[in-house]
């Protein structure tokens, strides 16, 4: 289940769902007047949800190296009226971050430990450093990274989704769900 924002939206890569993007959120206390770096902007579906999160005053910058996703994320991000708020930038993250004093950096990429020394150096103190990976490989390779760069590992969690259904003879969980996307990894810097 969608809100309405993000049903006239075009799906081209994986997006992160939106009950990642929900625990990312909560947990970063992403709000209006944040600057928040996002990096594998494919469809632009996180980068639209945060930047409705930090409007009026804040502003989301989304990297995305490849040509056809960066402009198919920008195209999504007119559709929903957020390029006020969200800007699509064609760049690697991997070659560095422009902006200073950020708020949130998420990497949404196969291999966040190469951004880690640029994002360090973009955060502001206190800022998080969030990842999105499907394999424990990966998060553990992202967090001793972080950990070589002084950074501080808050916690990884994975969030899963069912419904119960509610029946006369009972209720119970539902035997199919939404279950293991990510797991998201939070770290800060001291």
């Amino acid at each position: 289940m969608f809100p309405d924002i993000f049903r006239k939206l075009a799906r081209g890569p994986q997006i992160v769902m939106l009950k990642d993007a929900a625990i990312i959120s909560a947990f970063t206390g992403i709000s209006p007047g944040y600057l928040v770096v996002d990096a594998g902007a494919g469809s632009g579906f996180l980068a639209i949800y945060m930047g409705n999160l930090v409007r009026p005053d804040g502003r989301v910058v989304s990297y995305e190296r490849r040509h056809d996703f960066a402009s198919l994320a920008e195209r999504n991000v007119k559709k929903a009226s957020m390029e006020k708020y969200v800007m699509i930038k064609n760049k690697d993250i991997f070659e560095g971050i422009d902006e200073k004093d950020v708020d949130v950096i998420t990497l949404d990429l196969m291999e966040p430990w190469k951004a880690v020394e640029h994002a360090k150096g973009a955060l502001k103190e206190g800022g998080f450093l969030v990842s999105y990976v499907p394999s424990v490989e990966q998060f553990r390779q992202f967090v001793r990274e972080c950990e070589k760069h002084g950074l501080k590992h808050e916690q990884t969690v994975e969030c899963t989704i069912r419904e119960m259904v509610l029946k006369e003879q009972g209720t119970r969980p539902q035997i199919k769900g939404l279950m293991h996307t990510g797991y998201i990894t939070f770290v800060r810097k001291p």
